[in-house]
């Protein structure tokens, strides 16, 4: 499993941050705090919250609301007042949490306390910090050397329990069905630990799991079929878009090339912003009846996003080759075709698959949205 990861972000990273810009880009909206980069750090105090994406993000001022972070190294250094969403190949949550955390990478280390609930998973997870709510863990080599004050569930290939491990709640463990485990008393006593096969457990039951136990069933041939009929249809919407606006396309497309973490920021505002919007047509009723609307929006903006960050892709790899940008319609719509291709093979890496798709996403809603998003700041500071 480790090699894997390491593999896969040997393959991606290079992808996605070989040309960002060397600049920091950051945008201040109604206390929000949004930032990209190649190395992102933030260091001043944030009103609301932190919206965070680069190789390397590091908080390490004091945050008032929520954080959302992802990078191949995510550190926290900083006291979250709200809730942290984290993800990269290592995080490093070293400062208190005073809500929830949810934690993803190869490499996860919490040395912090969490206030409310936990959720990490990693290849090697270690907690050794208090927990004030229910935890669930899971990994590969997991070290458990702090105390979770509610029930705790984890699943793991090997665990290690320290001198400060305490659960308070109820302990359920899933382990290899050859492997033999020994939970001390001094973590939880007998009538409070259940130990059960990892082969037993029923999470991927559960509605939210259907889609990729139906994925592990129907096997590799399936899911590389799926990526056949998504490059198909990219293609086809690429080359549509190319035959009816070749001058706006090729601007989209300059646009992201020359400042991709910039594309990506505005990417991920704009979808904030609509997010946000459906969050505020639902508190009134005559808005309510606009939700749908609105959700349907976000539909189309990820699919418009996800065409334009393929054929985005496709001419990075293509000009990265030495070769120029075609001037006909079905030599450009190939190149939204190998953009979608390589998307597609990337999605089926664990852990880093869904990373990478969220950021061509938001690089090509990024390059669309980004001179509505200007024309906006300047009306704002203008009034």
């Amino acid at each position: 499993m480790r090699k894997v990861l390491v593999l896969a972000a040997a393959l991606l990273l290079p992808a996605l941050n070989g040309h960002a810009a060397e600049r920091l880009a950051t945008f201040d909206l109604g206390g929000d705090r949004y930032m990209a980069g190649r190395d992102v750090v933030s260091a001043e105090p944030v009103a609301g919250d932190l919206f965070a994406a680069g190789e390397k993000v590091s908080v390490d001022g004091p945050v008032a609301g929520d954080s959302m972070l992802l990078g191949r190294m995510v550190s926290i250094d900083g006291v979250v007042s709200g809730s942290v969403l984290a993800a990269g190949y290592s995080v490093d949550l070293g400062s208190e949490v005073m809500g929830s955390a949810s934690l993803t990478g190869a490499e996860v280390s919490i040395t912090a306390p969490v206030g409310g609930n936990l959720r990490a998973a990693g290849s090697d997870l270690t907690l050794s910090s208090t927990v004030g709510g229910a935890a669930i863990l899971g990994g590969s080599d997991v070290l458990l050397d702090g105390r979770v004050a509610g029930d705790l569930v984890m699943a793991a290939e090997s665990v290690t329990f320290g001198k400060d491990a305490v659960v308070g709640g109820h302990l359920t463990l899933y382990v290899p069905h050859d492997e033999t485990i020994t939970v001390p008393d001094r973590v939880a006593p007998a009538d409070r630990v259940t130990i059960r096969p990892i082969e037993e457990a029923d999470y991927h039951r559960r509605d939210g799991f259907r889609g990729a136990e139906e994925i592990g069933r129907r096997g590799i041939g399936a899911a590389l079929g799926g990526i056949l009929v998504g490059v198909v249809v990219v293609a086809l919407t690429a080359a549509a878009a190319v035959a009816i606006a070749p001058q706006t396309v090729g601007h989209i497309r300059a646009r992201a090339l020359a400042m991709p973490g910039t594309s990506i920021l505005a990417g991920f505002v704009a979808m904030s912003a609509l997010v946000g919007a459906v969050l505020v047509l639902a508190m009134t009723f005559v808005g309510l009846l606009l939700v749908p609307v609105a959700v349907l929006l976000a539909v189309l903006m990820i699919f418009a996003g996800y065409v334009a960050g393929s054929y985005i892709l496709g001419a990075w790899v293509w000009t990265a080759a030495g070769k120029p940008i075609p001037d006909h319609v079905p030599q450009k719509a190939a190149l939204a075709v190998l953009g979608a291709a390589i998307a597609g093979v990337a999605v089926l890496i664990p852990l880093i698959g869904w990373i990478a798709w969220f950021a061509l996403v938001f690089l090509g809603l990024g390059a669309i949205a980004a001179p509505a998003l200007a024309w906006f700041t300047g009306l704002a500071s203008r009034g």
